[in-house]
């Protein structure tokens, strides 16, 4: 290694401080928020949380809400539904080619868009993807929108209005125009803190604050975190047109009600497992592994299963109309989020929890593991002497599963919902889940990188996965191909054809082509496969965090492989509930037309962000780190170019997917149809013969 020296310059300068800093300024902003943020009569403490609230702003503050219990979706889900499929009539004839007079309604596929998390990165190739789709026409076809981290962030863009319009293209411009600045600027902390911005001041700490004012009386580093993300995305640059209901996810159901846009889906996780039982877990592991008892060795079997089973993530839902969990079967308004219930009704009245805080936790990447650091500068780690970089990524390697589950950071706190509801949620709804004062909301990352879940219980056609996230995608196809089966869905594309890496630069890339087919036969099978995928290695963990290994570093160093062929631009696979078929290949160009017909399962459109020379070349987007926070309008604006061509070169391929299953669907209602009237002719034969 002497004679290795460092780069002249890092291709990834994720961390970016001002060209001039003052600590004096600094100080100086700090000591006049702080001011503010005094309890006082007159501070802006006493303006936001003493004063009654405007109810033109926060109407929901003379509503009284209460828990829904149960797995169907909401009522107003369901009217949304209806008026969104009118809407798409017109548009899917158009995207078709046929006149509008020959489609159905009731034959229209359900679509749904689901971005995943990558910060900056994952949220500008979003709402690139996202104004193809509109240009396309493909957009107005769609009926649900998810997203997880920094696809959550371009949905609240672009739901909010805070662009001026609800047109995808705006939402992408206002996003390059506002992270130019860093989060962290003089320039943000200046609008916090200073006289000339009084209305924006009070729009942004207004969340911090009532959260501060709350029963738990915490603000956390997360919402912290949000508040000074929101000043960059869903503050507006000419402040004339700020609204504060930009920050609130209730108001987004405007553009819904008449069926404008699709429904978004918006995501976090919360962790329910006990420190105590993944000790638990460590000891029984460690005692069966020494066991030289058969029937000691399969009592502690039975145990260790036993506590895996009450260890898991539960991913909860955050729409316009309800937040939620379907795992444990219980709802509230989304207006109501913030608020103290008790045995299923609020006892207090407030204002609507602030995108602020939401935005923190969605988005809240430093709560995830520390896999996920190392993944996000492996880039940066490749310029290191090939011998120490080996090294690092053997030890990465072999600890995955640990590293996966070490949060430096702990999940923001939010009222519990649950409480005073024993015994009345869904059957399996972890225990003691409703004594907390509060629930622990994080990213999804350390679940699942792409929205998949949410569609399982919606019975959608179609997921366009659009995938900026700089994970492994075999886990992200492996885990959602085991909650389907948890779901009892035998209709999910087989993740066999599926690839196990996508971005460039990863010398992994091809080492697996195949991933192993999940073998789970049950629902209840499926469930303990997650439970202990997730979960085991939490034990191994806290075994690991009592000792530390000693490695030394290898003698010979190991040259790096190099790059494996990118994957396209877009993969297409769909699933089949036929027996037959399940071995067969799920992937769209695999597949003529009487072959795509046949199947009648969920289809997964896959486009990752991968360059596109013939739109910008010379350009890779994974040099946008998730961690940046500030993207250069250049830059921006190149990542923007690179996600909409990636989306209209998949064009032909979505068309073709859509027609299958609108011709299938098609085919299915018209011989249910055929059917029902020969059943209703025969009967009428019998009552006349008789």
């Amino acid at each position: 290694m002497s004679t290795w020296k460092w780069p002249a310059s890092i291709p990834t300068p994720d961390i970016q401080w001002p060209q001039t800093f003052s600590v004096a300024d600094l100080q100086e902003r700090l000591s006049a928020l702080m001011l503010e943020l005094g309890l006082g009569p007159g501070s802006l403490y006493d303006e936001i949380v003493n004063a009654r609230p405007d109810l033109a702003v926060h109407p929901e503050c003379d509503w009284d809400a209460d828990v829904r219990l149960g797995q169907d979706l909401c009522i107003a889900e369901r009217a949304f539904l209806g008026e969104r499929k009118r809407r798409m009539k017109a548009s899917f004839a158009d995207l078709m080619g046929v006149p509008e007079s020959e489609v159905d309604e009731r034959d229209l596929p359900i679509v749904a868009i689901a971005g995943s998390g990558g910060g900056y990165r994952a949220m500008l190739n979003t709402l690139g993807s996202l104004t193809a789709a509109k240009t396309l026409g493909v957009l107005d076809c769609v009926t649900y929108t998810a997203g997880v981290s920094g696809s959550c962030w371009a949905l609240g863009i672009l739901y909010s209005g805070v662009a001026g319009s609800i047109d995808p293209f705006d939402a992408a411009q206002h996003a390059k125009e506002r992270i130019r600045v860093s989060y962290l600027d003089m320039e943000t902390l200046d609008a916090l803190s200073t006289p000339p911005t009084n209305r924006v001041r009070l729009t942004l700490r207004s969340g911090i604050l009532r959260k501060a004012a709350g029963a738990s009386g915490t603000a956390s580093l997360v919402d912290l975190y949000g508040t000074l993300l929101s000043s960059r995305l869903y503050i507006p640059t000419d402040v004339t047109r700020l609204d504060p209901r930009h920050l609130s996810l209730h108001f987004y159901r405007r553009n819904l009600d008449n069926g404008a846009l699709p429904l978004p889906i918006l995501s976090a996780i919360q962790h329910v497992t006990p420190p105590e039982k993944a000790e638990a877990i460590r000891e029984v592991t460690d005692e069966k592994a020494l066991s030289v008892d058969r029937e000691r060795e399969e009592s502690l079997e039975d145990e260790q299963q036993r506590l895996e089973r009450n260890i898991r993530w539960l991913w909860y839902e955050f729409t316009p109309y309800e937040v939620g969990c379907d795992e444990i079967g219980a709802w509230i308004p989304s207006w109501s989020l913030g608020r103290r219930f008790m045995n299923g009704k609020n006892i207090e009245r407030k204002p609507e929890l602030s995108f602020t805080i939401l935005a923190g936790i969605f988005g809240s990447a430093f709560c995830a593991s520390l896999k996920h650091y190392f993944r996000e500068i492996e880039p940066v780690l490749q310029l290191l002497p090939v011998q120490l970089y080996n090294w690092l990524e053997e030890i990465v390697t072999e600890n995955e599963g640990d590293l996966g589950l070490i949060h430096p950071v702990l999940p923001d706190q939010l009222p519990n919902f649950l409480k005073g509801l024993d015994g009345q949620l869904r059957f399996g709804s972890p225990p003691n889940i409703t004594e907390p004062e509060t629930l622990g909301f994080m990213v999804n990352a350390a679940e699942l990188n792409i929205p998949y879940y949410p569609f399982l219980r919606r019975n959608v056609d179609c997921i366009i996965a659009l995938d900026a996230s700089a994970d492994s995608q075999d886990l992200w196809f492996s885990r959602a191909e085991e909650l389907a089966a948890k779901h009892g869905l035998n209709t999910w594309p087989k993740g066999a054809t599926f690839p196990a890496r996508v971005h460039p630069g990863d010398e992994r890339a091809g080492e697996t082509s195949r991933v192993p087919p999940f073998e789970a036969s049950s629902p209840d099978t499926a469930n303990m496969k997650l439970a202990q995928t997730q979960e085991s290695a939490l034990a191994k963990q806290t075994d690991k965090q009592g000792s530390t290994e000693q490695r030394d570093m290898p003698d010979n160093a190991k040259t790096l492989s190099k790059p494996k062929p990118q994957l396209s631009s877009c993969e297409v696979w769909i699933g089949s509930s036929k027996a037959a078929e399940e071995t067969a290949s799920a992937r769209l160009d695999d597949l003529d037309e009487a072959a795509l017909m046949q199947r009648d399962g969920i289809a997964v459109v896959y486009i990752p962000l991968v360059p596109n020379e013939r739109a910008v070349p010379s350009f890779d987007p994974f040099s946008i780190s998730t961690w940046r926070r500030e993207v250069t309008p250049d830059e921006s604006q190149r990542l923007l170019d690179v996600a909409e061509a990636n989306f209209s070169e998949s064009r032909e391929k979505i068309v073709r997917l859509l027609r299958a299953v609108w011709l299938r669907k098609k085919a299915a209602r018209e011989r249910r149809q055929w059917e029902a009237r020969l059943a209703h002719l025969h009967g009428h034969i019998e009552d006349h013969v008789n």
